[in-house]
């Protein structure tokens, strides 16, 4: 072990927010609860279900490397060139090769310190050096992220809306931010939640694509769409870095039924429409349960919810799994007292809510 990357030895082990986690729920619940990794609890909609089936007699053959049929709908859709796309095993694939592309040994990225866990590992196993500022009233710090700034900075990370508090950042100011900074400094906004977002001031982030030129942008099929077990995800960003990332993307790095099932998802929009109604509905009850419950919560712009629950939350987090219910918990981010929520199924959040009253209880 003497013989690995100083930067990955580094790393602190990754935690998983799954129920494999380690911690088994008590016997006797049939079932568990899964409020931590903010999938979609509706699962693929009918046709996505019916295009994999399709697809499974093509097993067989390699996929499209360039997914060319997928990206011809993105970029119809968002009114880009099939050049400017990237696809990735997820936004995460996509993140990776944009870290590997930007970096070199001792060039700084920056992120705020409620960034995405996964932000630490892309940057460090890209030979890179983390630069975390302060955020500001639970929002990114535009101004401390421009006070950072050094000779050394190549990217900065920019999750919007923000995991895991599920705040956003305004057009207004996000402009002003990309108009003072230097222009040889990659920007990634990262948007995996962005479909779920009802502020009429969230960016236009497409647009900002083309007009910076520095800008780069990242989505998922995981979260809305439903398609977290297939990973699937794609960046929009200039001819040119596009281009760069697909330099070092591995050939059939999105399987052929990702791609099928991203194709058949991406036109379904009756059914995005029932899972945003669905995600407001439960939105709003457990932002009155909270309420009664006399606890704190950020007003979120996603399908989960963080809030405070008044006490230190690892007691009551292992009550939750105990029941059998598992939510993520944000000691990592020094919010001890705080646990994040999935927005789950009508019955999935009476069942969370119930559970959690009785743990606050005794």
């Amino acid at each position: 072990m003497n013989n690995v990357s100083e930067s990955i030895s580094k790393l602190p082990s990754f935690v998983p927010s799954t129920v494999n986690d380690g911690t088994q729920p008590d016997s006797g619940f049939a079932e568990v609860l899964q409020l931590a990794c903010n999938e979609n609890p509706r699962g693929p909609s009918s046709k996505v279900l019916s295009a994999i089936n399709g697809a499974q007699r093509s097993l067989n053959r390699y996929p499209d490397s360039d997914g060319l049929r997928l990206k011809s709908q993105l970029a119809e859709q968002l009114g880009v060139s099939h050049f400017q796309i990237t696809l990735g095993a997820g936004s995460s694939g996509v993140l990776d090769l944009i870290a590997k592309v930007a970096l070199s040994p001792n060039s700084e990225v920056i992120v705020d310190e409620y960034c995405f866990t996964l932000y630490p590992v892309l940057i460090y196993s890209a030979h890179g050096e983390l630069v975390k500022v302060s955020a500001k009233n639970w929002k990114i710090d535009f101004s401390a992220m421009l006070g950072a700034i050094t000779p050394s900075t190549r990217l900065i990370f920019i999750t919007n809306p923000g995991n895991p508090l599920g705040t956003c950042t305004e057009h207004a100011e996000l402009v002003a931010f990309l108009d003072a900074l230097p222009q040889r400094i990659w920007v990634v906004l990262d948007e995996a939640y962005f479909e779920y977002v009802r502020d009429s001031s969230f960016p236009d982030s497409v647009q900002l694509c083309k007009e910076y030129p520095n800008v780069i942008l990242t989505r998922t099929f995981s979260k809305i769409y439903g398609l977290a077990g297939l990973r699937v995800g794609y960046s929009i960003s200039s001819e040119i870095m596009c281009e760069m990332l697909n330099r070092i993307r591995p050939p059939f790095n999105v399987n052929s039924l990702a791609l099928t099932a991203a194709e058949a998802a991406l036109n379904d929009r009756v059914y995005v429409q029932k899972c945003l109604e669905l995600n407001e509905t439960g939105r709003v009850f457990l932002y009155q349960e909270f309420e009664r419950m006399g606890l704190e919560y950020l007003d979120s712009q996603t399908n989960f919810v963080t809030f405070n629950c008044g006490r230190e939350a690892a007691p009551i987090n292992t009550g939750l799994k105990k029941r059998g219910i598992f939510v993520r918990t944000l000691a990592n981010y020094n919010l001890p007292n705080h646990l994040r929520v999935t927005i789950g199924l009508p019955v999935e959040n009476k069942k969370f809510v119930a559970s959690l009253e009785q743990i606050l209880l005794n």
